[in-house]
């Protein structure tokens, strides 16, 4: 049974069912759910609705077809609160984007999305295209969502201030291009627990494919993450392709890993970063320094196969101390440790290496190597 209330000139408010008093369901509201009607125009009058009325919108079981971006200002977007954790169940209501040049959801400041599935068919031979979830405003809020092969999965726009992001419980599945980016967070954001699987090999000519993008961030988290099988797991540039923000990040990652990727970590630029545990077993390099950044890395298990483990470049200076750092196969020629430029301290670490555990090239600029 659903209840219609009147709120002033703005209308009728689809009301969610007894019991939901702060909900707007988006099916009292015309959509559909069934896969095949564009139930576009029912969530954009549900949002608006609920706006009006300082609710949310309630999105039940179903899938619903969009052809337009939803705009999410000072409002939440949810599905059931209570269910199963969205990795491979289908426990989620399903939302199939159609346009190839904009968002499914567009998060502006106070906005949030949970509980949804997103779920893209893009054809093959696509050159560009849309995130899944665009954030533009500080306060925003993305949790216990599944996003199933996009372009990007959620990125910030790169021009705006997204400071206070929160994404947290988020399965991600063969992103073409980036699995999260994020960039222009004045004030401490935090991503926890946010898998990037890559289930299929990169499309050829995107090899770029990136777990984490980060770029211009004041004391980001990133804890329990994982990255599987993209081209880099964690990629920390002071300037970003298509972005106005340039800068760098000053983080901490925190019991986070990768695997099967090519390159781990790569930081470049003038980063401030600590990352602590976690395992990064690669087919080449875990972790690369370049620029004038500052990394600590303690307690992590660092593997490579085909190439060093870490590779130090640059930077102010570089501390890795209590870390596991193997370079396990023996068909290839190459340090555990490659040390070829900037400053490092190399400190009561496990190595084991085929050849050299530590190689130091006339590039570097001065280091302590020691305990080991």
């Amino acid at each position: 049974m659903w209840r219609w209330f009147a709120v002033g000139l703005c209308g009728l408010v689809c009301a969610g069912a007894l019991g939901q008093e702060d909900l707007v369901n988006v099916r009292a509201c015309g959509a559909v759910g069934d896969g095949q009607a564009d139930d576009s125009a029912a969530f954009l009058k549900a949002v608006t609705e609920a706006k009006h009325a300082g609710k949310h919108v309630y999105v039940p079981r179903g899938t619903y077809r969009l052809s337009q971006t939803v705009e999410l200002e000072n409002v939440g977007l949810t599905g059931p609160i209570v269910g199963a954790w969205p990795a491979d169940i289908d426990a989620l209501p399903s939302i199939r984007p159609t346009q190839q040049d904009a968002p499914a959801f567009h998060i502006l400041a106070g906005g949030s999305l949970q509980g949804i599935d997103i779920t893209y068919h893009l054809p093959d031979g696509l050159e560009n295209g849309p995130a899944a979830v665009l954030i533009s405003g500080i306060g925003a809020y993305v949790r216990n969502c599944r996003i199933r092969y996009p372009w990007d999965g959620i990125i910030t726009d790169g021009r705006s201030n997204v400071g206070r992001l929160n994404i947290e419980n988020v399965f991600m599945v063969s992103p073409r291009n980036v699995g999260v980016r994020v960039t222009g967070t004045w004030d401490v954001p935090a991503l926890r627990n946010v898998e990037v699987w890559n289930a299929g090999p990169v499309p050829r000519g995107l090899e770029r494919g990136v777990g984490f993008h980060l770029g211009k961030n004041d004391l980001i988290r990133l804890t329990d993450c994982f990255v599987f099988a993209m081209r880099y797991g964690y990629l920390l540039e002071d300037e970003i392709e298509g972005c106005e923000i340039k800068g760098g990040t000053w983080g901490c990652l925190t019991g986070c890993s990768t695997d099967y990727c090519p390159q781990g970590i790569v930081i470049r630029g003038e980063h401030t970063v600590s990352v602590a545990g976690g395992t990064y077993w690669e087919h080449q390099e875990s972790l690369v320094v370049e620029g004038d950044c500052r990394v600590r890395v303690t307690g992590a298990e660092l593997k490579s196969n085909g190439a060093p483990a870490v590779v130090i470049r640059g930077g102010d200076h570089t501390v890795i101390t209590g870390c596991s750092i193997l370079r396990t196969m023996d068909s290839f020629d190459a340090p555990a440790v490659a040390f070829e430029g900037g400053r490092l301290v190399l400190g009561d670490n496990h190595i084991e290496a085929f050849g050299p555990g530590v190689r130091v090239g006339p590039g570097a600029a001065g280091g302590v190597i020691r305990g080991n």
